[in-house]
């Protein structure tokens, strides 16, 4: 045993030798323990996953989009909470659009009718009808409504028949009208009637529509001429052809009565619907396709759940292609680790590393589950990344089993196996904590999706690191004392006495390519020059690219270009131009929501009309006078059951029920609904969407207990996209912090640190940049997986800086190339293996899959470069000095060994 003693260090040099000699004293314990008793820790493992697996008792899958996509506290939220409590009631429209040089013939009409009675007559397995599931409006009795109102009939300037007929006749003919099912159709114009449309001529059709009373009666649709699309007008106006042709099915919705948990989906697009109209709707396409297929004209359509079903099965539908990548994977890891004969052959082992990340991704979800995180739809690809990660840690402890030296391959396993783990071990450490802090840190986000999925992340991969350095070194103990017993790779029970490995399969042929390749090009004055020169260059294009990055989501990305959604959306973008999201619940202010006309579209006030109908019938202008609150529920109530006003009833909610010729009750909520114009991106939209809030809010009504919102489905996209780019550079900022922090801490050399660092944040640049020429967008998903991309890449720097310090002898350009002949061959399998983990993910249709394929395989090529190739160039000129513990590190192997 020397008895040299260490030489005098300061403060940073005696934390280095704290840290470093600690980490490794741990490990190498850990390996001993591990290689002594390596059956007793794969029990002890199996036990941890079975009681883990206790936690999918508490699993959870968050299937409500507004817990997905949407920050919890936002505005938004409250409001749709407050929206849904308060209206209850709203409906969900499928529609059919037909295309064709002119619309407005008999032919088209008649085959509309058609469709409008199959779909009508649709009936489900579980016995569900129209009639079971639709919105339902008065019928209109044209008959009792001509007696009411007598001869003044489109006279909107005489009294309304409400007012001058007695109040219990009046209401006794409101009593007796029944409901119907809410539709929107041209047909309705001829009320479905069919003897009537089939002797339609193309005259009648063009005279019926340019002349019909567009004053609505109990509630009917009235602008025929909105279903419309490609209108042709002669010189006076009128309306002689169309190319397209809409009809709208409205199917009701209950909002308090819908359980997200059994009519959500697991991509978490899934709209609000209960089971049966979720039913109905299904038996809506599946009539429409059909009458499709036996139609002569062209057909676009779609229902209310479209886009969840296409979206959930479009992001799942590849699972099986996945699945393939996984066993080339497998393929791969036995060509990485084996040796090419009889007794190396570590078929078993290989397999074993992908169930240690399986046992890890099963561990992680289940302890996440027991405290209660919910499971998103972007978890599905948590498997890939740690496949990437745990392979790589696999990798790097092969790499330092073949390291050893010959006198050290001659002591005992448990032994060897303490000696392995001491320096990888080490090494996998940094990473793996780099990554779960980086994690960590992304979990901070306000994004709930984003929060869970860096959650489970953190946690999978935390368990990835523990099974790598037990379970897998458990089971590579049993590998190697069966290659020691001389029994086959392949077929265990098959022994080879006197068995002599061939030459060929004991040649480091990797290790020696690097040595070759770094040596005579790399390593040289004329490569390091090259190198730098290349990353000079993409830095610059990459600069040059993240200034037009575009921070912009679009839901019809989940849409394959080749669904019937996908080509309806087509076709209602090219005929309905300016048919925007519907939005509701923007309250007064109509006049100044009008003049936002590059905004605002089809703005439907009941204000106005309600001031006509007092000012007609009781002579009182409202916008001068107040109306005491007995006049004003009195009037209201009139107003809402008058037979040209009734359909403003869908736009307040009372106390109570509304009952004829009783005061209306206290309004809890009252609505004014308008459609948005068709917007480029969120440069117009978000501007768009904080005028019609600033219109709201400037009003006068907030006082007291008062309420006002401005409020859309497609503001929870809206509003994520807002939010985006600030949580995209928060994340990356706090999680590159992270890691500088994390590894001057775990590395223990402020100057390999700081090189680490720079290849970090170089390979961050070129990923945002080059997703920018791939098309990618700032988006939830490119957050993601931009989140991921730390993780990714710090590995491969990580592990070359830390094997640099931990060589001792020669200069430093000698050290640099050690470090790439012994470590590189193995970050560079880790990452051909990610990628092979994540090549499979270009294959499928979905949106999620495609950015994520995107974003790993720039980080891979980037971080590798980074990491192997221009990380070991600037350590070999300015690279920093080994470990200051040299002699005090070989007194202790000495006494361990």
């Amino acid at each position: 045993m020397s008895s040299k003693k260490a030489p005098s260090l300061n403060w940073y040099q005696r934390f280095t030798y704290t840290v470093v000699n600690f980490t490794e004293y741990v490990f190498y314990n850990l390996g001993r323990r591990v290689g002594q008793n390596p059956k007793k820790t794969i029990l002890i493992c199996w036990i941890f996953v079975f009681l883990s697996s206790l936690g999918f008792l508490r699993f959870h899958q968050e299937k409500n989009p507004m817990k997905l996509w949407v920050p919890r506290n936002s505005k938004f939220v409250k409001d749709t909470e407050w929206l849904m409590q308060k209206f209850q009631l709203g409906y969900r429209p499928q529609v059919v659009q037909i295309v064709a040089n002119d619309v407005l013939t008999p032919e088209v009409f008649q085959q509309l009718l058609e469709l409008d009675f199959s779909v009508d007559s649709a009936r489900t397995g579980k016995n569900v009808t129209w009639s079971d599931v639709c919105f339902t409006i008065p019928k209109v009795n044209k008959e009792l409504i001509r007696l009411m109102e007598g001869d003044n009939k489109g006279n909107s300037s005489e009294k309304d028949p409400s007012v001058t007929m007695n109040a219990a006749l009046y209401c006794s003919f409101v009593e007796i009208m029944e409901n119907e099912c809410f539709k929107k159709s041209i047909l309705e114009l001829w009320d479905y009637n069919p003897s009537v449309i089939n002797q339609l001529t193309k005259p009648d059709i063009l005279s019926t529509l340019n002349n019909y009373d567009e004053n609505a009666i109990m509630g009917r649709f009235k602008n025929y001429k909105e279903l419309l699309g490609g209108v042709t007008y002669n010189e006076t106006g009128h309306i002689v052809a169309a190319k397209s042709l809409q009809n709208f099915w409205m199917v009701s919705v209950n909002f308090t009565t819908v359980d997200m948990d059994k009519t959500g989906n697991n991509a978490g697009t899934a709209d609000w619907a209960s089971e049966d109209a979720l039913e109905w709707e299904s038996e809506f396409l599946k009539t429409v396709e059909d009458f499709r297929y036996e139609s002569n004209l062209t057909f676009f359509y779609t229902a209310s759940r479209s886009f969840g079903d296409i979206s959930n099965a479009t992001m799942f539908q590849d699972i099986g292609i996945l699945c393939i990548g996984i066993f080339i994977m497998v393929i791969y890891v036995q060509f990485v680790i084996s040796k090419f004969n009889w007794l190396e052959a570590r078929v078993t082992l290989g397999c074993i590393g992908l169930l240690t990340v399986g046992m890890a991704f099963i561990v992680g979800c289940g302890l996440c589950s027991l405290i209660g995180i919910s499971y998103g739809p972007v978890h599905t690809s948590l498997p890939f990344l740690l496949m990437g990660l745990g392979i790589d840690d696999m990798f790097v402890i092969m790499a330092c089993w073949e390291e050893l030296t010959k006198e050290q391959k001659k002591l005992p396993v448990s032994e060897r196996i303490g000696l392995m783990l001491k320096h990888a071990g080490v090494s996998i450490t940094v990473t793996s904590v780099t990554d779960i802090l980086a994690f960590i840190i992304g979990a901070s986000t306000i994004l709930p999706s984003l929060e869970s999925y860096c959650l489970y992340a953190a946690f999978c991969v935390f368990m990835t690191f523990i099974f790598a350095v037990t379970f897998f070194t458990a089971c590579f103990v049993l590998d190697q004392e069966r290659i020691e017993r001389k029994q086959n790779g392949i077929i265990v029970c098959l022994k080879h006495e006197n068995y002599e490995a061939n030459e060929c399969s004991q040649r480091q042929i990797s290790n020696r390519f690097f040595h070759y390749v770094y040596s005579k090009a790399v390593l040289t004055t004329t490569g390091k020059t090259v190198v730098i020169l290349i990353t000079v260059i993409c830095l610059g294009f990459s600069l040059e690219s993240i200034r037009k990055l575009e921070q912009r989501f679009d839901p019809t990305w989940f849409i394959p270009q080749s669904t019937y959604f996908a080509d309806y959306l087509r076709a209602r973008k090219t005929y309905f131009p300016t048919s925007g999201a519907e939005l509701l619940n923007i309250k007064r202010m109509v006049g100044e929501l009008a003049n936002h006309s590059d905004i605002a579209l089809g703005v439907v006030s009941w204000v106005d009309p309600f001031r006509n109908f007092v000012r007609t019938n009781f002579h009182t202008d409202i916008y001068q006078e107040v109306l005491s609150d007995t006049y004003f529920s009195l009037y209201l109530s009139m107003f809402l059951f008058s037979a040209r006003n009734a359909e403003y009833q869908a736009n307040f909610r009372f106390e109570r029920p509304l009952e004829c010729g009783v005061a209306a009750p206290n309004i809890i909520m009252s609505s004014i609904d308008f459609h948005f114009n068709q917007f480029k991106g969120p440069e117009e939209y978000l501007p768009a969407m904080h005028t019609v809030q600033d219109v709201a809010t400037s009003s006068n009504f907030s006082t007291g207990d008062g309420f006002i919102t401005v409020w859309s489905k497609v503001f929870a996209t809206w509003i994520t996209d807002e939010l985006i780019e600030t949580e995209v550079m928060r994340n990356l900022q706090l999680a590159l912090l992270c890691v500088m922090v994390c590894t001057a801490l775990l590395i223990a050399d402020l100057q390999a640190c700081f090189w680490i660092f720079i290849c970090v944040l170089l390979t961050m640049v070129n990923v945002c940049g080059f997703m920018q020429r791939w098309g990618l967008t700032i988006d939830l998903v490119s957050c993601i997986g931009l989140e991921l991309a730390i993780g990714l890449c710090v590995d491969y720097a990580t592990h070359i800086g830390h094997t640099f310090l931990t060589i001792k002898d020669g200069t430093r350009r000698e050290r640099a190339l050690k470090t790439v002949t012994s470590i590189g061959s193995a970050v560079v399998y880790g990452g051909i293996s990610t990628l092979i983990g994540v090549f499979m993910l270009s294959q499928s249709e979905a949106y999620t899959f495609q950015s994520f394929f995107k974003i790993f395989f720039l980080v891979i090529v980037f971080g590798l470069f980074h990491g192997v190739v221009l990380l070991p160039v600037i350590l070999s000129w300015v690279g920093p000095r080994p470990y200051n513990v040299g002699t005090i590190v070989r007194q202790s192997d000495t006494e361990m060994t």
